[in-house]
């Protein structure tokens, strides 16, 4: 039942405009951040951070300073794919239409998981078309790699799934808030309010425990070489609790809904 669930919802996206809109828009930003040179996103810059964009920006550009460049402007991803979330999930809870789902005999917490996996399979793509966008257009730039072509293709795939696991964390609190609140609007504010709102109360209030739920901030680090790929483990520790939480969370919140 959840693979059939997942069927219909990509199927769905192929008839929906706003999905094609999104694929156009990521590939824009990639374009116009690659080609132009810039860097940063919407975010709270602490010294450190705003000197690694300095140095980025007026750095002699190659296709892994692209790569870079365009990992410190992934939080802007963050607030484009709202629209993946409203329309694999947020749509049906909305107009109410997830009940008709529900009583075809589909668990609360198989209808969950796939609508969760199906928005990270999506970002997933649309992540992976972000960074390839950004090396086919400094290639035709006619930058050089920066490094060899391996290591760049898996740093590449690194910074991908952490953009995209970290991103997808976020989302997993915009589901349960949409679950128990049946308003697309709150999630919504959450997910744009909670990487700012992390970020300036880890800048101005000193609390150093709040660097594991800035998610956003995670996958910069990884790819600035900030965090090392062993020193991950206790952000996926939390990332991990927080996805199952949510998750169990929702489906159990669904589960005392009237259908």
């Amino acid at each position: 039942m959840m693979i059939n669930q997942m069927r219909a919802d990509f199927y769905r996206q192929t008839r929906t405009i706003g999905c094609y809109a999104l694929l156009a828009l990521t590939i824009g930003l990639s374009l116009l951040l690659t080609l132009t040179q810039q860097v940063g996103g919407m975010m709270v810059s602490d010294e450190s951070s705003a000197q690694q964009m300095e140095q980025i920006t007026h750095s002699h550009w190659s296709a892994l300073t692209s790569v870079k460049a365009l990992t410190m402007s992934t939080s802007v991803l963050l607030y484009a794919y709202i629209a993946l979330f409203v329309i694999v999930i947020g749509y049906e809870f909305s107009q109410k239409t997830y009940k008709n789902t529900l009583i075809s005999g589909i668990s609360r917490l198989q209808f969950i998981g796939a609508k969760y996996t199906v928005m990270l399979v999506d970002m997933l793509c649309l992540t992976l078309v972000y960074y390839l966008t950004g090396l086919v257009a400094s290639l035709a730039a006619g930058r050089g790699l920066g490094e060899g072509a391996g290591r760049l293709a898996g740093d590449m795939a690194v910074v991908t799934v952490a953009v995209v696991f970290f991103i997808s964390v976020i989302f997993s609190l915009g589901i349960i808030l949409l679950v128990a609140t049946g308003s697309t609007i709150i999630p919504a504010i959450v997910i744009v309010a909670w990487p700012l709102a992390v970020a300036m109360l880890t800048e101005f209030a000193h609390w150093t425990w709040l660097k594991y739920v800035d998610f956003v901030t995670v996958a910069t680090n990884v790819a600035l070489s900030t965090i090392k790929i062993g020193d991950l483990w206790p952000y996926i520790g939390v990332s991990v609790g927080v996805l199952a939480f949510t998750i169990m969370g929702s489906a159990l919140i669904i589960r005392d809904k009237e259908l």
